[in-house]
């Protein structure tokens, strides 16, 4: 019998890495899944028990991917758990908001930290365990907002455009070494990331409307499926023609980039 394939999500408790690890895990694969949440917590407990529905092992472990105690603690227990690292999702990520000129350095600091640092700490940590097997991909989320400028959103576009940067780099470092590194860049989606009020009022000030919940905006805007990000990243992790390019970001705009 094939042993199974393993794939690594962080933040992977819910939203995008929730889809993420669904769509794997009906196909076939083992799930890690690193959050900051403790898996005790209800929504991760819901994921895992999903991906143990559809029959994956999964290993799940609070982390944070700011830590690098943290990463090199959870990619080590992957080794040693399951012996090989066949995909690993850099999803987890935060969003902020405020004029470039209004923003504190506690702002641009935490989603840097996070959504940039962050990921470069988990392809890190990913690449150092795929040498050893001598394969694998490493899928970074990026957004749009890596591709261009949009006003209040200062930091996430400066981590979003240091994603792809970094995904360039690595690709061309570990290209020859039977690893594939590429990004996917996609637009506004439907996450708890954000069902809140301080999105809502960020795509009023965007498009001059005046929504007054976020059912309003998901209806006035358009917004993708978590599921049409997951289908795209199983594409990317599995497919044979995904593996004949490496170090680009994809976009999944709904035509925002025409």
């Amino acid at each position: 019998m094939e042993e199974k394939k393993v794939v690594l999500i962080t933040g992977g408790a819910m939203g995008q890495g929730r889809a993420h690890a669904y769509k794997y895990a009906e196909n076939g694969f083992n799930v890690v899944l690193a959050d900051m949440l403790d898996p005790s917590h209800e929504a991760f407990k819901e994921t895992i028990a999903s991906c143990e529905a559809k029959g994956a092992k999964v290993l799940a472990k609070k982390a944070n991917i700011t830590s690098t105690e943290d990463m090199e603690a959870l990619f080590a227990s992957v080794w040693e758990t399951f012996g090989r690292l066949d995909v690993v999702i850099a999803n987890a990520g935060i969003i902020n908001f405020g004029y470039t000129w209004e923003l504190t350095d506690e702002q641009v600091e935490k989603v840097m930290d996070i959504n940039l640092i962050g990921t470069w700490r988990t392809d890190k940590y990913a690449t150092k365990y795929m040498l050893k097997q001598g394969f694998g991909r490493i899928i970074n989320i990026s957004s749009t907002s890596g591709l261009y400028g949009t006003p209040q959103l200062a930091t996430y576009c400066m981590s979003k455009w240091g994603i792809l940067g970094l995904t360039k780099t690595l690709a061309k470092e570990v290209g020859s070494k039977g690893i594939i590194v590429n990004a996917l860049c996609p637009t506004k989606v439907k996450t708890p990331m954000c069902e809140t009020m301080d999105y809502v009022k960020f795509i009023n000030d965007l498009t001059g409307k005046d929504f007054k919940s976020v059912e309003e905006m998901y209806a006035g805007v358009p917004f993708l499926e978590v599921e049409d990000i997951a289908s795209m990243v199983y594409w990317l992790g599995t497919s044979r023609e995904a593996g004949k390019f490496n170090g680009q970001g994809v976009p999944l705009d709904l035509g925002t980039l025409q």
